[in-house]
């Protein structure tokens, strides 16, 4: 039977401090645990405030206490790519915040309706991985998700880069987020390529066509941060509006992803996802599109 409406999928990367452990960024002395917990306070209360469940995908070792990595998982992160990636971090830990804070997972786990999903477990990005170092993390991610008492279901690639999917339900994970479509042009550099993509106002959504386990990776969230903060909120807003009608019209997937940590260090992107979250509770109760978390595409 085929659907009659559309279908919105919102999706958090949560990082903390490590999805930026190997590089340098002024902002990130502001990533403490008060103002993390904060930000995912700030997300949790505007979902409620709009009924719209999400997914949470999140770094396994942000969660932990810091006594827990040091003792049980990083004996085991013994490979030579992994011993490089966490060099830096071990060095950070013990005297900057945001690397461990199992407190934000509970806040999420505390509203049923969310899903808890895995966005690796020290956010090194899967190409990086040899095949020795790729069984580590899932195993990592597994025992991560007993010990949490996550049903862990679908996963987030750190960095969006796709690697060994063919393996991953080896490992209980029936579904990723394929990277963003972006209509990137060669010549230019990335962040002027990204600029671009955020002023298309007539980006489509997408076919729902779970291939071989993906899920349409969406649209980034505009972070008004640098060169981003110069778009209007007015240009993202229609472009998020025109996305939604389209996914309407033609029974797509809207799929729409940020990071809590982009509320702390660009605070006006606040009122560009209130008002996404507002289009998407118009478009819910007249009942022209639904919310899906990831895990409901099993």
């Amino acid at each position: 039977m085929k659907r009659e409406n559309g279908i919105v999928t919102l999706s958090f990367d949560c990082e903390g401090r490590w999805g930026m452990a190997d590089r340098n960024h002024a902002w990130l002395s502001e990533l403490t645990t008060n103002n993390l917990t904060e930000a995912y306070e700030y997300i949790l209360d505007t979902l409620e405030k709009y009924n719209i469940a999400a997914t949470f995908a999140f770094v396994g070792a942000l969660t932990e206490t810091k006594e827990d990595f040091l003792n049980r998982s990083l004996p085991v992160l013994t490979g030579t790519n992994h011993q490089k990636w966490l060099k830096p971090i071990l060095k950070s830990i013990s005297i900057d915040e945001g690397w461990f804070i199992p407190e934000v997972l509970e806040l999420v786990k505390k509203n049923n309706k969310h899903e808890c999903a895995s966005h690796g477990y020290t956010h090194m990005p899967f190409s990086y991985l040899d095949p020795k170092e790729f069984i580590t993390e899932m195993n990592l991610i597994k025992q991560w998700s007993v010990d949490k008492k996550i049903q862990c279901k679908t996963l987030i690639y750190p960095r969006n880069e796709v690697k060994y999917s063919e393996h991953i339900k080896d490992y209980g994970i029936e579904l990723y987020r394929s990277p963003p479509k972006s209509s990137n042009i060669n010549k230019f550099p990335k962040f002027i390529n990204s600029l671009f993509e955020e002023l298309n106002i007539l980006k489509n959504s997408e076919e729902l066509d779970i291939h071989g386990g993906a899920i349409p990776g969406g649209v980034f969230i505009n972070w008004k941060y640098g060169p981003r903060k110069l778009i209007p909120n007015m240009v993202s807003n229609i472009r998020y509006k025109n996305i939604l009608s389209y996914a309407v019209k033609n029974n797509n997937i809207a799929h729409f992803w940020t990071h809590p940590h982009n509320f702390i260090t660009a605070p006006e992107s606040k009122k560009i996802f209130e008002q996404l979250c507002q289009q998407i509770s118009k478009k819910v109760d007249s009942n022209q599109i639904e919310v899906r978390r990831q895990e409901d595409f099993i």
